[in-house]
């Protein structure tokens, strides 16, 4: 079994899909098929069964494919140990992040970072915010990008900016009016549904009239700006849309409600000279200058 045998198994077990792992590890699938089955042979075992959804690990498929993950985990950090040994400014940096993280500040970012180092390869994972707190729990990246701190360690954690939320529409509203208007409404991480879901109740009696639900963010950005509905949106994706009317949430005490921004980590991990550089790269820029907001859609 080889790398490419322990990604097949990674993968697998990810997508539960043959098309899926296969464009992942650009092979065709009459190959990646193949390989499964030499596996199977090799470890006399079934790993996979078809289902009406495409497929699924057996139980032996499940523990092989754990093995998998672990064994390409300590690799990785075999690869770290031997960059910090060499002590070059070259290696991997794994982050996770949520989309919004992902998508409007990180390709500045790494443009930026890869300026004085560039030969620093990047891994990311988009994730919401509880699932950022698990991989960083386990180990699976060496810095997350949360939208709350959700209580990590003071010591382990640095703070890049705050926000707000804002309502948003083309038309002009009140406060009052939105328990009348149209909503479009996305589904995001737990915590932050949560937040919205208490401010509203906070502030009216009767439900909002959702009438489109999307499960992406920058489609119910899209949406509210083609005049569909309103939105409860994060004050970063409004930025440079003159059309836009936009109130502010605000909490029972007529504060702004805000949403704060923060670099995680563990400090036993920050092992090698490249890791160390990217947390004073970060400290000793405005984190807000990284943000690069997605072309806004011409609304005539």
């Amino acid at each position: 079994m080889d790398d490419r045998d322990l990604l097949i198994l990674k993968y697998l077990a990810e997508f539960k899909n043959i098309t899926k792992t296969a464009n992942a590890l650009f092979i065709s699938q009459p190959a990646l098929t193949k390989r499964i089955k030499q596996l199977e042979k090799e470890l006399d075992t079934h790993l996979i069964r078809s289902t009406n959804k495409g497929i699924a690990l057996t139980p032996t498929g499940m523990e092989t494919a754990a093995y998998a993950d672990e064994a390409l985990r300590h690799y990785d950090e075999l690869k770290t140990r031997i960059t910090a040994i060499d002590n070059r400014n070259a290696g991997i940096i794994k982050l996770t992040a949520p989309n919004i993280i992902c998508e409007y500040y990180f390709p500045t970012l790494i443009k930026e970072f890869k300026k004085s180092y560039p030969e620093v390869k990047f891994s990311i994972t988009m994730a919401p915010s509880s699932k950022v707190v698990s991989l960083m729990n386990n180990n699976k990246c060496h810095f997350g990008f949360l939208r709350n701190d959700f209580g990590w360690d003071e010591s382990q954690r640095i703070h890049l900016a705050t926000n707000f939320i804002a309502a948003a529409s083309t038309q002009p509203f009140q406060l009052a009016d939105l328990a009348n208007m149209s909503r479009v409404a996305y589904t995001t991480d737990a915590y932050y549904m949560k937040m919205l879901d208490l401010w509203w109740d906070n502030n009216f009696k009767t439900p909002p009239h959702t009438e489109v639900l999307v499960n992406s963010l920058d489609l119910c950005r899209e949406m509210v700006f083609s005049g569909i509905g309103f939105g409860l949106l994060p004050s970063v994706l409004l930025t440079d849309a003159p059309f836009l009317h936009q109130l502010i949430l605000k909490d029972k005490n007529g504060s702004p409600i805000q949403r704060h921004t923060w670099l995680i980590f563990k400090k036993k991990n920050i092992n090698t000279p490249l890791l160390k550089n990217f947390i004073e790269f970060i400290k000793e820029r405005e984190f807000k200058d990284f943000l690069q907001p997605k072309e806004i859609p011409f609304n005539g």
